[in-house]
């Protein structure tokens, strides 16, 4: 096949020479050997991606583009011309052909590359362990014009393949698309979740295993591990159905366990419509959509499946959890991801309740605070059977929550997460009588002790903490003596009335005009005296996969095996606290690369406009998408804490929000390239930068002794309460 043009941004060049994006607009404008554009607007121009190759390799400035990130570089360019799901899905094609064909070459004419595809379209569905809703996925693919952009996608495809092999080529590009974040009706959850989740079904997941809001596949994948007779999964978005199809076709044809195991996947609403009978699964799996207002309340409200009640409008999950249970075969297990708020909802308590009554529901575990999501909810996975006829009643209810112990800024191993419910899981399943409870962490409740007004099955509210006196006084005792020390330096460091340099005369603006130029942020950066990103998601943080039409997830794929990478957050900007968020580090650590000593951070919302000079301890952190970062690139033209503080001052301060976007709250959405700086002298501004960090560095201590502060008046009021607390053994019952 002949090689097509494939298109780069002036940011991907910038990507691929390891230099700001600054460095390639002046590139241009000094070199008239410089490629010219070949597509874009004057605004965003596109370039031949091999003439900037081989200009880069003259001036010396080149580095070898592997073929996954030309690969990569060629989807990003066809997302214009068609879904990114639709592009991965032509990929996998290919690839799929290739992978069972050996040798099979892309052909040079384009008709002849529409017949290649429709080859392997073919044999894609006369496997016979293909079902019939994947031949109707096949047969909706929206036919693809294979233009330039797209052919060159597949040319880049298959030269990767030949590097990395044809299943790897695309695993590795469905890892990277996943990895971006959520999408509308798209969630992403982390495979070792998947495989916890796939572990709670126990033995049963060896038959026919139902996922019936599939997404791309991620917990199937993780079914298919195990080798059961019979994969099933549904998924709303006929995109996402596609993929994991492909995904599972790769896996059975490449893994010696999955090879007896047939598959199919339908597109379509389950709630509303499924495509499978019930009452028929030996597992069902799945993480569904959460929140969901229009989920069939009034159409379905004569349903049969609801034998536990009629789900509140408010409470799609459980409508959910009774569509499931319907479709286990009985004494089936179903484990399912869940918000929180199913657990305590008053509008679900009565469903909550007969699921009790009727030994519907067997375990709820809370997981650590965005685990498993890209918000900050600790969502929980439920354990579930359908009850045979004639089964007893279990009298206990297994609750973990394995998220005491990871509070704010504590690093959540996953691994380690996962591991401990696995082993907890296992001894109650041995046992419930006999279970050890694990003060704060898990217990078997008896089932008439749920039984109450609420019948609210949060974790935390059954596992009380055991009464530590000894570590209390341990941990007040430190508390106050860091809250001494941090009182003794905020003493030292309250500054003067007024503390500005003695050079300007102790008035602000005494410079000679002359010297006073005002200037945009924006002019700044065109200049390219500073570099200026925001970054638009936060590439790799745990979204590895995805879980179906659910919320937005981590937490997508990072990997599970991978380091963990500090995420500076808005908060930690505005509180002038460390580093609080973590995750796998970036997908594309280029296009979001760490922070340096120096840089300006800006949160995109706040009340008022604030900045931040990034210190040592916060290099090497990433952002989030809610801090902007300003880098200065001439330190003799701009010091970074007079920016700093020009940027987070008072004196209007409010006024330079003005035409930011409103939310009708009272945060305002920030854009620093309007903000207009007085440049000084290098000198003037290094005297005003000192008085600016002096400040800077007050306000810090001041909030870590108000933070000292609360924790001492918190850790007295439980020494008192610890010391009124009768020892376990001591309690007496109540007449």
């Amino acid at each position: 096949m002949s090689v097509e043009r494939l298109e780069v941004t002036s940011a991907d060049i910038a990507r691929i020479a390891g230099v700001q994006p600054t460095a390639v607009s002046n590139w241009r404008r000094r070199y008239e050997d410089f490629p010219g554009p070949v597509g874009g607007t004057d605004r965003s121009p596109r370039f031949d991606l091999t003439e900037v190759e081989a200009w880069l390799r003259r001036q010396g400035k080149a580095t070898a583009v592997p073929a996954a990130q030309r690969l990569w570089q060629a989807f990003d360019a066809v997302r214009g011309e068609m879904a990114p799901e639709d592009a991965l899905a032509l990929v996998g094609l290919l690839l799929l052909h290739q992978w069972r064909n050996p040798g099979a070459r892309l052909p040079a004419a384009p008709d002849a590359v529409a017949g290649l595809l429709e080859q392997a379209e073919h044999e894609f569905l006369s496997d016979r362990a293909t079902g019939a809703g994947v031949a109707d996925l096949v047969a909706r693919l929206p036919d693809a014009e294979l233009g330039p952009r797209q052919l060159a996608l597949l040319g880049e495809a298959e030269r990767a393949a030949a590097e990395d092999g044809p299943e790897e080529t695309f695993r590795l590009l469905c890892e990277r698309f996943l990895d971006e974040g959520p999408r509308a009706g798209f969630t992403a959850t982390r495979p070792e979740l998947a495989d916890l989740m796939v572990h709670l079904a126990g033995e049963q997941a060896t038959g026919t295993v139902l996922d019936p809001a599939c997404g791309s596949g991620t917990i199937l994948l993780a079914a298919a591990a195990r080798g059961p007779r019979r994969l099933q999964g549904q998924e709303i978005q006929p995109s996402l159905a596609r993929l994991a199809a492909l995904r599972l076709a790769f896996r059975r044809a490449g893994d010696g366990s999955s090879r007896r195991t047939s598959f199919d996947v339908h597109t379509g609403d389950f709630l509303r419509r499924s495509a499978y009978r019930p009452g028929r699964a030996d597992a069902v799996i799945c993480y569904p959509p959460f929140a969901e207002r229009n989920w069939g309340h009034e159409e379905l409200a004569h349903d049969p499946d609801w034998i536990y009640g009629l789900p509140p409008r408010a409470e799609s999950e459980l409508a959910w959890v009774q569509r499931a249970l319907a479709h286990a075969a009985p004494g089936a297990p179903v484990v399912m991801m869940l918000p929180p708020g199913v657990a305590f909802r008053p509008s679900g308590r009565r469903i909550r309740t007969a699921l009790l009554r009727h030994g519907a529901l067997r375990a709820v575990i809370s997981l650590p605070t965005g685990f498993a999501a890209h918000y900050a909810l600790a969502l929980q996975i439920w354990v579930l059977r359908r009850p045979a006829e004639g089964e007893a009643v279990p009298e206990h209810l297994l609750l973990i929550d394995s998220a005491h112990e990871y509070g704010p800024g504590v690093t959540v191993d996953g691994r380690r997460v996962c591991a401990r419910i696995a082993e907890l899981w296992t001894e109650y399943e041995a046992g419930p009588e006999s279970f050890t409870e694990r003060p704060g962490v898990a217990r078997a409740v008896r089932l008439i002790d749920l039984l109450d007004g609420e019948a609210d099955l949060t974790p935390a509210r059954h596992l009380p903490l055991p009464a530590q006196p000894d570590a209390l006084a341990e941990q007040l005792k430190a508390v106050r003596a860091d809250f001494e020390r941090a009182l003794h330096a905020l003493n030292r460091a309250v500054p003067d009335a007024l503390d500005l340099p003695e050079e300007a005369g102790g008035t602000v603006g005494a410079e000679e005009p002359e010297e006073r130029r005002i200037v945009s942020l924006n002019d700044l950066i065109k200049r390219g005296t500073v570099h200026w990103r925001r970054p638009t998601s936060v590439a790799g943080r745990p979204s590895e996969t995805d879980s179906g039409s659910g919320p937005g997830s981590g937490t997508g794929a990072g990997s599970a095996t991978g380091d963990r990478a500090r995420y500076l957050t808005a908060e930690d900007i505005l509180l002038s606290r460390a580093a609080s968020d973590t995750g796998p580090p970036p997908g594309d650590p280029l296009s979001n690369a760490p922070v340096r000593a120096g840089d300006v951070l800006i949160p995109v919302l706040a009340g008022r406009l604030a900045a931040r000079v990034a210190t040592e301890e916060d290099a090497g952190a990433y952002l989030t998408p809610g801090v902007h970062l300003v880098r200065t690139l001439e330190p003799e033209l701009l010091d970074p804490w007079y920016l700093a503080g020009c940027l987070s001052g008072g004196s209007g301060g409010n006024h330079r929000l003005t035409g930011t976007s409103s939310s009708g709250s009272s945060s305002s959405r920030t854009d620093p390239r309007r903000i207009r700086i007085p440049l000084l002298p290098i000198e003037r501004q290094r005297m005003y930068g000192a008085a600016f960090r002096r400040y800077a560095e007050f306000a810090r201590i001041l909030r870590t002794a108000h933070d000292l502060g609360q924790a001492l008046a918190r850790y007295s009021t439980d020494s008192i309460a610890a010391a009124l607390t009768p020892a376990a053994g001591e309690l007496s019952p109540t007449p």
